[in-house]
């Protein structure tokens, strides 16, 4: 059950710690969480006290790493190093895919689905893919890395995770995932996406099993640690609120309904991530998108196709390609704007308060407790 889970409360407190840095900077944090470690080494024989300096300790980290971050806020080096790298490896790519002979729409949304680098997609776009709650395509996810680690776990993962060669896969998975994450700039939804498959890979590949909450648990501690004020950025809180439902909500729910239909179970997914999403996307946005699970259906398809399509008019730029990567790309955005006209598709104003927020998720954590604990 949750309550089970030390990574997680961890994190949590680590995120507590975080905000209240972040907000109240002082100097005091770090000699005080060297005095609490020295504390938690002499106490470890109590084994209560020792559990609550720990999560003090953690606490305080968050504290002290958001303090050092607000006195010394200038970007680091080696980001910028990274955004430059991103930034030239885009221009390759988008180049290959020029030569193919897509449309400079196609070209566009493949550029945003594929690298995340949405500056040429029109205002008209990213409206039609707001209004139908389809916006998250359009920022690259853990779907986006999901669909290309799909690709890879059934070439090699699948044939060699119990054999002797399985180590011999893990070099060229890690260099895939994670230079992947570094053509798309390191977005933070990415690099959570990374951090997770690369510790499931390895506890595969070890023939363990453990709980996903562990791993997004301690990606969201490695992220915040580098950077603590990604704590408040919108894409972190969306993206580790839509997989940790998933995970603490729709795996119990999904192991008690194993013979799912694929579409039935896709609409499932759908719902539960925007479920859980629906909260902060109603206080950052103030909108709300009625069909978008149901649109899930055929989008996420329809968008795997074209993420698949792209990356092989990249490493292959011929005409045919290009013409199949365009009717696709056609074909979805017909079906978002159609789906955009319907009536009630979307509920426009809605401005929930942070007290609301904060009642609602309380409450759907609450739940999820009761729900992992009866299991």
């Amino acid at each position: 059950m949750i309550v089970q889970h030390p990574m997680l409360w961890c994190a949590a407190f680590l995120m507590a710690g975080i905000a209240f840095g972040l907000y109240f900077p002082l100097p005091y944090f770090v000699p005080l969480l060297a005095v609490l470690l020295i504390a938690c080494t002499l106490l470890r024989r109590f084994r209560h006290f020792h559990d609550i300096l720990t999560l003090l300790i953690w606490f305080l980290l968050g504290c002290s790493r958001a303090s050092v971050c607000c006195f010394y806020s200038e970007k680091p080096s080696w980001q910028q190093a990274v955004e430059q790298k991103a930034k030239s490896l885009q221009t390759v790519i988008v180049t290959r895919l020029e030569r193919s002979g897509v449309s400079p729409q196609t070209l566009a949304l493949a550029e945003a689905l594929v690298v995340g680098k949405k500056d040429d997609l029109s205002r008209e776009t990213k409206e039609a893919y707001r209004q139908v709650g389809a916006s998250h395509l359009l920022a690259l996810s853990g779907m986006h890395l999901g669909i290309i680690y799909s690709f890879l776990y059934l070439v090699f993962i699948r044939w060699t995770r119990f054999s002797k060669w399985r180590w011999h896969t893990l070099p060229f998975i890690l260099l895939s995932l994670w230079g992947y994450a570094l053509v798309a700039g390191m977005p933070v939804s990415l690099v959570r996406a990374a951090l997770m498959l690369s510790i499931m890979t390895v506890i595969s590949l070890m023939q363990y099993q453990t709980d996903p909450l562990h791993p997004l648990a301690l990606s969201a501690i490695i992220i915040l640690i580098i950077d603590p004020t990604e704590l408040l950025s919108i894409s972190f809180q969306l993206s580790f609120t839509a997989v940790f439902f998933l995970v603490a909500l729709w795996m119990p729910l999904g192991e008690a309904f194993p013979k799912l239909h694929w579409s039935v179970e896709l609409i499932a997914v759908s719902s539960v991530a925007s479920f859980g999403t629906m909260p902060l996307v109603a206080y950052y946005f103030h909108r709300v998108a009625l069909i978008g699970p149901l649109l899930s259906l055929v989008l996420i398809p329809l968008t795997t196709a074209i993420i698949y399509l792209t990356l092989a008019a990249m490493l292959l730029p011929v005409s045919p390609l290009g013409w199949l990567l365009d009717v696709v790309v056609s074909l979805q955005q017909h079906i978002i704007d159609l789906a955009g006209s319907l009536p009630l598709a979307t509920l426009d104003n809605v401005y929930p308060t942070k007290t609301l927020i904060a009642l609602i998720y309380g409450a759907l954590v609450v739940a999820i407790i009761r729900l992992r604990t009866r299991e």
